[in-house]
């Protein structure tokens, strides 16, 4: 069953294709952005953060809570209010994408941040995020969404990491945005997507429990368990959950896959020292070190 959501989006692209380019792109923006304010607004919980920080991975491991402790089936991933629907007990909770709501607006996203509701600001080392984003944008991502951001597929990996617009810049912009605007917000938490891989059993406790309410550590340790990086590469390539947003593009190709690597630091195997060192500096000279990055790089892991 196709959801309203997904309905409008649809609408949304079929009313503005016949339109000039930076029009379509304007109104694109800002339609996706009204939604997912929308849904923002309607949720119980809010999950919020840059694309490919992590939030597949989290998602797939909250709703196997789920469907632990209430029977649920196991190939449904939480999508706002699924799972609400089928049990009453499960909350509603928005996965949001920050740069989705604050896109079009010249006071990004201001209602959400005065809602009244838990909220989980998810981030990632922006040197990985930007690598990925490349990825994302090369090997995934449809014609109509790269022309909505913008990005040119064809410029190199360095260059789109450093000056393109869903690249390193716009990233920790977007990072030390979003993490002034939920700064003594009584009910937001930040986590670390580095933590989260280094305990991951800590990390989801303390997710759902400020979320929703705290659940058994044999079910945080089983949900963590059925979404290992090898079952959750496993269930993309078998398309387990049925969900676009989590199967492979190419089978064959290991970099179009939504689970690609998992890896801390992986962005260092694509560059050289000087490449490497660049985007150390810049990060380290630009992000705002209440987000717990400081000019260290976290090692590399498997």
């Amino acid at each position: 069953m196709i959801s309203r959501e997904k309905l409008l989006k649809a609408g949304i692209w079929l009313a503005t294709a016949p339109l000039a380019k930076a029009t379509r792109k304007r109104l694109r923006l800002q339609g996706r952005s009204r939604i997912e304010l929308s849904r923002c607004r309607r949720a119980d919980a809010v999950i919020l953060s840059r694309a490919k920080s992590g939030r597949t991975w989290l998602r797939a491991m909250i709703s196997a809570c789920y469907h632990e402790r209430y029977g649920l089936p196991e190939n449904l991933l939480l999508e706002f209010d699924n799972l609400h629907r089928l049990d009453r007990r499960v909350p509603k909770v928005s996965f949001a994408h920050g740069h989705a709501l604050t896109a079009a607006f010249d006071t990004p996203g201001h209602e959400l941040w005065q809602e009244d509701k838990p909220l989980v600001f998810l981030i990632r080392h922006p040197c990985d995020v930007a690598v990925s984003e490349y990825f994302q944008s090369t090997r995934r991502a449809s014609a109509y969404k790269r022309e909505m951001w913008g990005v040119d597929t064809a410029a190199p990996m360095f260059d789109f990491v450093m000056s393109g617009p869903v690249g390193l810049p716009v990233i920790i912009d977007y990072m030390n945005t979003l993490a002034q605007r939920i700064q003594g917000l009584p009910r937001a938490i930040t986590v670390r997507y580095e933590d989260m891989r280094a305990e991951p059993e800590s990390a989801l406790a303390r997710i759902v429990a400020h979320i929703d309410s705290p659940f058994e550590s044999a079910q945080i340790e089983r949900a963590v368990e059925q979404c290992r990086f090898d079952a959750m590469k496993r269930r993309e390539k078998e398309n387990f959950y049925h969900n676009s947003r989590l199967s492979a593009r190419d089978p064959n190709d290991p970099d179009s896959y939504k689970v690609r690597r998992a890896k801390v630091g992986g962005y260092r195997d694509y560059f050289d020292e000087v490449q490497i060192q660049t985007m150390e500096r810049y990060m380290a000279e630009n992000l705002a070190p209440c987000l717990g990055y400081g000019s260290a790089v976290p090692e590399a892991a498997p």
